[in-house]
């Protein structure tokens, strides 16, 4: 339900894609990217290196939540995996010798693996790295990072060596924003939706539409009020910040007269 989580995980693939070794090939929430076939082996859906970005388990758990607020993401797990295969190779024409693509070393499994080293580091790199854009939209919606894991995972299948790596970010994000409030220009995602006639991804800026649609609506100071905090009918009118009108109208206070009380003999 969260729209910064999604925005996330757009920013960090945008980010990333032309900023690795894997080239364009980072993959939106390929489901079971790595997964393990039937007698326990690594298997990889694709036929090139790739990487693929998740936004994972979420709790707010610890965190500080106003009453019945559903706004507030807390802590996210943040998922990059990698993986490649022997197979995933280009020929050298010099030699005629098959190479892992954009290392030129051979498809063993030591340089299959310092491939993978490789491209974690540059993950790591680039989404902090301050002359991208995407990453720096990326980098505005997380407050901060609480931990960050790291596992691999390879296997023999059917004669070919597979190999991939995880990348576990556990990040606590902003809440997301208010239904029908007015986003600040300088909010993270005011500059995130800024950009969406630049992505050239029809999906990616389909997405982005539906954000910006889902954040629109009421946006009478009261109901965002209730909106922001979660509360009812009944207790929006017993902390009185429902307006008296009926249809709904608001009152604005345009100048205020004032002079000192008369003085009272005692």
């Amino acid at each position: 339900m969260s729209l910064v989580r999604a925005a996330v995980r757009i920013s960090a693939i945008l980010a990333l894609r032309g900023a690795t070794m894997v080239g364009d090939n980072v993959l939106d929430s390929q489901i079971f990217a790595l997964q393990s076939n039937a007698s326990g082996g690594l298997r990889l859906p694709e036929d090139d290196p790739f990487i693929a970005v998740y936004t994972d388990d979420a709790t707010t758990k610890d965190i500080s939540a106003p009453l019945r607020a559903m706004v507030v993401n807390g802590v996210t797990s943040i998922l990059f995996e990698a993986g490649i295969a022997a197979t995933m190779t280009e020929v050298d024409p010099d030699t005629d010798e098959s190479r892992i693509v954009g290392i030129g070393l051979p498809p063993t499994d030591g340089p299959m693996e310092f491939f993978l080293d490789m491209v974690m580091r540059q993950i790591g790199d680039t989404i902090v790295d301050p002359q991208n854009v995407w990453a720096q939209i990326y980098m505005g919606f997380i407050s901060r990072v609480i931990q960050v894991d790291r596992a691999r995972a390879g296997s023999d299948q059917d004669g070919v060596r597979v190999a991939g790596q995880q990348l576990r970010v556990l990040a606590e994000l902003l809440p997301d924003p208010v239904k029908g409030e007015e986003l600040r220009p300088t909010s993270s995602m005011s500059r995130f939706l800024a950009l969406k006639d630049t992505v050239t991804q029809p999906d990616f800026r389909a997405q982005m539409e539906m954000i910006e649609a889902q954040l629109s609506g009421s946006d009478l100071p009261w109901h965002i009020i209730q909106r922001r905090y979660g509360l009812t009918g009944a207790e929006a009118e017993a902390l009185q910040v429902v307006s008296a009108d009926p249809d709904g109208g608001d009152i604005s206070v345009v100048s205020v007269e004032a002079s000192p009380a008369e003085q009272v003999q005692p």
